[in-house]
């Protein structure tokens, strides 16, 4: 795995086929190109891909789903929830159907937990992003350059990802 960023033909490419996997629904396959992507060419690859996620969803999204300010408003394409046993159970059960893996187990619990956690920490940030989408794809990179773990990263992508399932 390199460090820098993908190629701008690839990253194009690969969003492209991340959002058409999203439209279809196939989200397993949506994960395994971002996958593909870090694995490839690292983290900052996967930032690149939120960026261009944002810029995305920024050009598409519905106006019922926008502020007053005419710019995307990530806690309507995307609802906090609570992280209460109730709903990280149900989190799990969905994300271990999704991957085809089996029962949930308690790792499995407490690694939901921690990622809905770090989620409600990246939205401010995926918020700020999207704030300045209007501005071009230097604007957003730099609001997002602060996501630097895998864990944030990956919970902006989700984030994105249920606002353009939304978006025509």
């Amino acid at each position: 795995m390199t460090s820098s960023t993908a190629p701008v033909l690839v990253l194009r490419a690969v969003t492209d086929a991340y959002i058409a996997h999203v439209k279809q629904g196939n989200l397993h396959s949506a994960l395994g190109h971002m996958t593909l992507l870090a694995d490839t060419y690292g983290l900052p690859a996967v930032r690149d891909l939120a960026a261009e996620l944002t810029c995305n969803l920024h050009a598409r999204c519905p106006a019922r789903f926008r502020n007053s300010l005419g710019g995307v408003n990530i806690s309507a394409v995307s609802p906090a929830r609570a992280a209460d046993p109730f709903t990280v159970l149900d989190v799990a059960s969905r994300a271990n159907q999704m991957m085809g893996r089996g029962q949930v187990t308690a790792a499995d619990l407490s690694h939901t937990e921690a990622h809905m956690h770090v989620t409600e920490d990246v939205r401010r940030v995926v918020q700020a992003a999207l704030d300045t989408a209007s501005h071009g794809q230097k604007s957003v990179s730099a609001r997002l350059a602060v996501l630097v773990t895998p864990q944030q990263l990956s919970a902006a992508v989700a984030l994105l990802t249920n606002g353009l399932i939304v978006s025509p």
